[in-house]
């Protein structure tokens, strides 16, 4: 049953056969047979085959996501009580963040949370805010720190700490700088670009945040970036306006993995508003 139920959770994940398959090594006709053999014992159709478009999930399927989401997290805290009373094994804990809360706010949390390591194994990643979201989802990621919130039912976001923006860089300088597809700095130069009626003809597409950062502070473009970002540097800068301004955000699946993940998360929801970034 725990062996269906993984492939369950995957295959609702990703909504897909094929990748559910991929990421857990198995062939896809087992993947297939380990589904059906499930929607038979519950007797209820879990997912609806949408050609190209993939599987659909039913409303059994997400009622039944969010109670195996349960199970798990139970079997996943006996089996900890069990091997802690005999070897006091070490609980693997995963965090993402964006580029700019891996920046500004994972040194400063893990800097907090280094007492409990000899309980825990940090694992830290950075990616776009899209993609952390995905591994929390998938719960391939415990927790985040990210400046972009989402909506989604299966996660909680908790604010923690404002963050504004200002256009950094010499005003007379035509080029601009431009972040990745999906982060937020692009959001936020796209916005100042429709709100000023702006078309720039020389743009200059950057793909990692602190080489944008250093582009700026060395004067080669402007770009709409944290105002954490220049400080210590003579950098011109313009303020904006308060649609400038962001927030920065915890995400969590609203079932962790175990009680053990579920305390840390408390614990840096509480920590989190304390810091001075």
């Amino acid at each position: 049953m725990f062996h269906e139920l993984t492939i369950f959770q995957k295959v609702y994940e990703t909504r897909s056969i094929t990748k559910a398959a991929k990421a857990l090594f198995v062939t896809q006709p087992s993947v297939s047979v380990q589904l059906k053999k499930l929607e038979e014992e519950l007797g209820v159709q879990l997912f609806i085959r949408n050609g190209n478009k993939g599987l659909i999930p039913t409303e059994n399927a997400n009622r039944f996501y969010m109670d195996s989401q349960i199970i798990s997290r139970n079997w996943e805290n006996s089996l900890n009580h069990l091997v802690k009373k005999h070897h006091s094994r070490r609980i693997r804990c995963v965090i993402g963040a964006s580029p700019t809360t891996a920046m500004y706010v994972l040194p400063r949390l893990i800097l907090s949370l280094r007492r409990y390591t000899d309980h825990f194994d940090f694992e830290l990643i950075t990616a776009d805010s899209r993609k952390i979201l995905d591994d929390i989802i998938k719960h391939e990621i415990d927790f985040g720190v990210l400046e972009k919130p989402f909506m989604t039912e299966h996660v909680e976001q908790t604010a923690f700490a404002s963050d504004e923006l200002v256009l950094a860089g010499d005003p007379e300088n035509n080029a601009w700088l431009m972040g990745a597809p999906g982060s937020t700095q692009r959001e936020y130069t796209e916005k100042y670009f429709t709100l000023h009626h702006l078309r720039p003809t020389h743009i200059i597409r950057v793909q990692d945040d602190t080489l944008l950062k250093q582009l700026v502070v060395m004067g080669i473009g402007k770009a709409i970036i944290s105002k954490r970002a220049i400080v210590g540097t003579l950098l011109p800068y313009q303020q904006l306006s308060e649609e400038f301004h962001r927030d920065f955000y915890l995400l969590n699946p609203k079932i962790p993995t175990s009680t053990d993940i579920q305390q840390l998360i408390n614990l840096s929801k509480t920590l989190l508003p304390q810091f001075r970034f």
